[in-house]
């Protein structure tokens, strides 16, 4: 499928957004309504926030390759410099790297999701809870190699993105027929797939709707192959995943280091809650942070070297 790119001005970002908007797939529900002309003022808004947001990712990497034309090499704590340096060997141009800066934007608002769910999970799953915050004040996180140490900590992140993975499907387009299984599928069209489905079937998972962190004892299970595929999989998985992990670890630190969590239960059953493709889990168990330090004594210190 080939399209016709603009120069990228508001007008024109708009004009691709209306594209997509007007090729929903019936399979993504009640999207189609939401954006179609039912809602028109919805439509606009979304539309409004991606242009606004792109046009301010386009003055961030024109003002940085100002900067860096007075550089020599880029400065290792630059994310945006490698992010441009990257794109231009790939011969690829500055829309990409917007794509990219509105993926790490992203991935942090959804990183917050996601940890929102983990605690909701670990209010059943209090011997876990206190595992995960002991090994998180016994190695507090000083440095990068110091994320290293966090290994059970992992193990529970990767276990709540299995039961609560942000994204609930993905989609791709074929751009040529293929066999699947016992399936055909035919070229020249969109397929998608469900994470949140393969993760919970048991032939791959055993007691699936368990929340057991031991499954990652040994890294990802040697299952077979795009079974488990939080930050989708392949030369197109998500972009921030790397950075996702660290943040959530780092949190999880800073919280542990800090403050001492409490269990509020409440009678409140927490559901899943979709918004497009991205879901979390909403209502349920309340935590009390009590600071563990008076106002003049000193917590660990997280120092950022990132």
């Amino acid at each position: 499928m080939e399209c016709a790119m603009g120069v990228d001005t508001p007008e024109e970002i708009g004009r691709r957004i209306n594209i997509f908007l007007d090729v929903i797939p019936s399979q993504l529900g009640n999207l189609k309504k939401i954006f179609g002309a039912h809602v028109s003022k919805k439509k606009q808004e979304t539309i409004d926030m991606v242009v606004e947001m792109r046009m301010m990712g386009k003055e961030m990497v024109e003002e940085k390759r100002k900067e860096m034309e007075y550089w020599d090499g880029n400065p290792e704590d630059d994310l945006l410099a490698w992010l441009i340096s990257a794109n231009d060997a790939a011969g690829l141009g500055d829309e990409e790297v917007i794509d990219d800066i509105m993926t790490v934007y992203l991935v942090m608002d959804n990183m917050s999701k996601q940890l929102g769910s983990l605690f909701i999970y670990l209010i059943n799953y209090r011997e876990v809870f206190d595992k995960m915050v002991e090994e998180l004040r016994a190695n507090p996180v000083t440095d990068y190699k110091s994320l290293e140490k966090l290994r059970y900590t992992e193990m529970v992140l990767l276990e709540s993105l299995r039961l609560a993975p942000v994204l609930l499907r993905g989609t791709r387009w074929l751009n040529k027929s293929i066999q699947a299984g016992k399936y055909w599928i035919p070229g020249d069209c969109q397929f998608q797939y469900s994470q949140y489905v393969l993760h919970r079937i048991e032939e791959y998972w055993p007691n699936p709707r368990e929340f057991i962190p031991e499954r990652f004892e040994k890294g990802v299970p040697n299952v077979e192959s795009f079974t488990f595929f939080p930050f989708l999989a392949g030369p197109r998985a998500c972009l921030g995943k790397h950075v996702a992990m660290v943040a959530m670890k780092m949190t999880l630190s800073m919280l542990a280091n800090n403050y001492d969590l409490t269990p509020v239960p409440t009678e409140t059953v927490p559901v899943i809650v979709q918004t497009m493709a991205v879901t979390r889990l909403k209502g349920g168990p309340m935590y009390k942070f009590d600071p563990r330090y008076k106002v003049k004594e000193t917590a660990p210190q997280i120092v950022n070297e990132y």
